[in-house]
């Protein structure tokens, strides 16, 4: 829960130092730092999924082979099952049709595009989850994310944009206790899995800040649900 709350307040700050220097941020300035921030996201998707696979026998570090078929099946799969229900495009829908619904003046753009942003990705989800069963990195990396877009954000779409924090500390808080009350009946093993999956798919958002054609990240969630359960059934 102090990750989520972290996330909020980095939020609540990116915003106001947002509104505070909207006639000095360029866009070319935010465009170099997001793309420095996609670097480090990448780099930590691809430590995270390394140490997820790693273990100690016999005070020898070994990688853990036997879930490499669990990975290549799980995102493979998840983003086939992904791309067939169109969840990165119905996602999209929804988010325009709150818009177009709620849009009602300058603060309501903000606050709906900011939340929308914040609340709708593979990290929050992933975050979350990692964060109730011990490991808040992927929710403290998010918070940098989130905290420098909604500088952005705000410089541009105003001061709704600070009030995004409240349905992220809702939805996030949410997502991170069914982690806590499902974390308590999941091996040591079956986390490593999920963890293994949910790194891989952390360093494809990261990828996203670096190139043109954007990875829909949305549309692998379904390997995360797999991922737990080719573990239960073959391992």
């Amino acid at each position: 829960m102090i990750a989520t709350a972290v996330n909020g307040t980095a939020i609540v700050g990116g915003g106001l130092i947002g509104l505070f220097f909207r006639r000095y941020i360029k866009k070319d300035i935010c465009d170099s730092v997001l793309k420095a921030v996609g670097i480090v996201v990448l780099l930590l998707g691809m430590l995270g999924s390394i140490k997820a696979a790693l273990y100690i026998e016999n005070n020898e570090i070994q990688m853990i082979t036997r879930f490499d078929l669990l990975l290549i099946i799980s995102l493979v799969l998840g983003t086939f099952i992904g791309e067939i229900i169109k969840i990165d495009y119905h996602l999209k829908r929804f988010g325009d049709y709150l818009e177009r619904k709620l849009n009602k003046g300058v603060f309501s753009e903000g606050f709906i595009a900011a939340s929308l942003i914040f609340c709708i990705g593979a990290m929050a989800i992933i975050g979350s989850i990692k964060a109730a069963l011990g490991d808040p990195s992927i929710i403290y990396l998010k918070s940098v994310i989130d905290g420098i877009t909604a500088m952005i954000l705000a410089s541009t779409l105003g001061f709704g944009v600070i009030f995004a924090a409240i349905p992220v500390l809702l939805y996030q808080g949410a997502l991170t206790g069914l982690g806590m009350i499902c974390g308590d009946f999941m091996p040591y093993d079956l986390v490593n899995a999920f963890s293994l999956v949910g790194y891989a798919m952390v360093a494809a958002v990261g990828l996203n800040f670096l190139i043109q054609e954007k990875i829909k990240v949305a549309n692998m969630l379904p390997a995360l649900i797999l991922a737990i359960i080719i573990y239960l059934v073959f391992y």
